[in-house]
């Protein structure tokens, strides 16, 4: 090895002013030191020590050449002087071969990590457990399952498939790329590491991110009941409140007992168990009760002040949010997280000025390619009807996801550009992304709105034949409209029937009476009607749309009687409701027969 190669480059002192008595321990545990503790002088030193370590000859020395890769591979910029000195070590071993490995890793870079792995062989080292570890972690983050199942086989060669390392690592490999059943069987065969902690929490946390809940919840009491006494930590507690969370009001007393637990337990000032602890009774619709732990937290971050922003918005307090974040400003200064919970509030609100305030904001802080609030914002605008805003937000986004595409196509549909949301949802598909339920409405209801009859029942088809997505009440209720809007008034009736599910649905039925009202057709109304009077006797606008048609038929004594069925079943009119928003003021008027009733309300700012 060219012992003046780092030298040249940096030009590092190397006045020795005494030699140590013990000379390769001693630079060894410099650099250790250097790496451990790091500062922004640290490189130029352990360059220096570098130095000293070439004019003395120790560079040939296994454990010296070993600790100098490992601090040039944790403390370089980049991973060159890293790669220079491990292409000329004199010896590679399995302790270079790993360092480099791990780095590339951590650098983000899996495929050189499994490029250097499988020059191994190569070299007469084997793989340990700790090299094994990094693949499998390489394999993963590029979501390689047929490449991680033949490393999985190596780990079995070598005897190592006890290993909680690895096996840890199987588990997180195979369920964050939907292999859901090899993690569980690989979680089923660890044999006498069923008492380790690290396996049982990354299943746990493998089945929450499948959003497999009762699967986890399931796991958490069978690892307290037959765990041999395993450490039950609030990395464990974080997935069990995150399962529990997303299984709603169903499990809301496991939560509190859950909870009592952590208070038991003495966790209690853990921000990450207690985080998820105001997120779990945020979600099980509980929200006084998240806002009582959130108040205790001696600690709070981040993370605590956005899961009790979720919670309200979740719940459909949006004034609670706007609150609640300008009181998290005086504390923190949150992050765009947050921003895409209050912009969803301000959507919900038609609050467009506060909306606009932090978009501001949000570009002020160096916030763009950030796809949470960019789609926030996108559904902001439109939803307040500034859809060409809404257009030029959608047009500046780099890297768009499905939440993106489907704001933009429900955006367009909802405010009369329903030819421009088909463009959009056909340049989705175009463009590599696939769409899901919520695509679906959208194309629908544009199609609904332009009278594209034949286009609407393509998509219809193609939604559940080409990608499989059962329709909801949400696709009945577009089509029932589509082709109510069309005249097709029986073809309408027939899909309602046709569906196993919804038949029973008196939305779809009420949204096809009133298109018998439009187009005149008493006798598809009669049967539709007399569906809605079993479905709901109460529902007034049976009654009011059956009667609408006699009359326009002339039929009216049979509209007087529909009218006097109405009173005898104490069916009567809702209220109607109206709110505007003037300065700091919201001003909200109901309407009953002749007389208007308001009401003031401060609106948050």
């Amino acid at each position: 090895m060219n012992r003046l190669l780092f030298l040249r480059h940096y030009h590092a002192p190397s006045k020795i002013t005494e030699i140590p008595s013990n000379p390769i321990l001693h630079y060894a545990s410099l650099l250790q030191t250097l790496t451990k503790t790091p500062t922004p002088s640290s490189l130029y030193l352990g360059i220096a020590v570098h130095s000293q370590i070439l004019k003395l000859g120790l560079d040939s020395d296994r454990f010296v050449s070993n600790t100098l890769l490992s601090f040039y591979s944790s403390l370089s910029p980049d991973l060159s002087l890293a790669r220079r000195l491990f292409d000329h070590l004199p010896i590679r071993d399995v302790v270079s071969f790993t360092s480099l490995v791990v780095a590339h890793l951590r650098r983000n870079q899996p495929q050189h990590a499994l490029r250097l792995f499988a020059q191994m062989p190569h070299s007469n080292v084997q793989p340990n457990a700790f090299t094994l570890s990094a693949a499998i972690n390489a394999c993963k983050n590029l979501g390689d399952v047929k490449l991680g199942k033949s490393i999985h086989g190596l780990v079995f060669i070598r005897g190592l498939d006890s290993n909680f390392v690895i096996v840890s690592s199987l588990i997180d490999m195979y369920g964050r790329n939907d292999a859901l059943d090899d993690a569980n069987k690989v979680f089923d065969e660890m044999g006498q590491l069923h008492f380790d902690p690290v396996c049982w929490t990354t299943m746990i946390s493998v089945c929450t991110r499948n959003d497999q809940w009762n699967e986890a919840v399931s796991l958490f009491y069978s690892m307290v009941r037959n765990g041999g006494g395993v450490l039950v930590d609030g990395f464990m507690f974080g997935s069990l409140f995150t399962a529990l969370g997303n299984l709603g009001k169903e499990r809301v007393k496991q939560g509190k007992e859950a909870h009592s637990k952590v208070v038991t337990s003495g966790l209690e000032g853990n921000v990450v168990v207690e985080s998820s602890v105001v997120d779990m009774y945020a979600k099980c619709g509980l929200v006084g009760d998240s806002r009582k732990v959130f108040d205790r937290m001696t600690v709070k971050n981040v993370i605590s002040w956005c899961a009790l922003l979720s919670g309200y918005c979740q719940n459909g307090e949006y004034e609670s949010v706007i609150r609640l974040f300008r009181e998290m400003d005086k504390e923190s200064d949150g992050d765009h997280y947050s921003f895409g919970t209050v912009l969803r509030a301000c959507a919900a609100l038609a609050a467009v000025r506060h909306g606009m305030e932090l978009h501001c904001r949000f570009l002020r802080t160096g916030g763009w390619r950030n796809v949470i609030v960019e789609s926030a914002l996108v559904d902001l605008y439109a939803k307040c009807g500034n859809i060409n805003f809404a257009y030029r937000v959608f047009s500046n986004i780099s890297t768009r996801n499905l939440i993106t595409w489907n704001a933009m196509i429900s955006g367009l549909a909802q405010n009369g550009r329903a030819m421009k949301a088909i463009e959009t949802f056909d340049k989705m598909i175009t463009e590599g992304s696939k769409p899901d339920y919520i695509s679906f409405i959208g194309v629908l209801f544009a199609c609904s709105h332009t009278g594209m009859v034949n286009e609407g029942k393509k998509y219809f088809q193609s939604m559940r034949e080409d990608y499989k997505i059962k329709p909801g009440i949400e696709h009945y209720s577009c089509m029932v409209d589509l082709l109510s809007r069309g005249g097709l008034l029986e073809e309408a009736e027939e899909l309602i029937e046709a569906s196993d599910i919804y038949r029973e649905d008196s939305s779809l039925w009420a949204a096809l009476l009133g298109a018998c009202a439009t187009h005149l057709s008493p006798d598809v109304a009669e049967r539709v009607a007399k569906r809605m009077m079993e479905l709901e006797p109460r529902y007034h606008l049976s009654y009011v749309l059956l009667s609408n048609v006699y009359k326009m038929v002339g039929r009216w004594s049979e509209a007087v009687e529909v009218r006097r069925l109405m009173r005898l079943r104490g069916a009567k009119k809702e209220l109607g409701k109206s709110w505007i928003e003037a300065g700091s003021v919201s001003r909200e008027w109901q309407r009953f027969e002749d007389l208007n009733f308001e009401r003031e309300a401060s609106t948050p700012h």
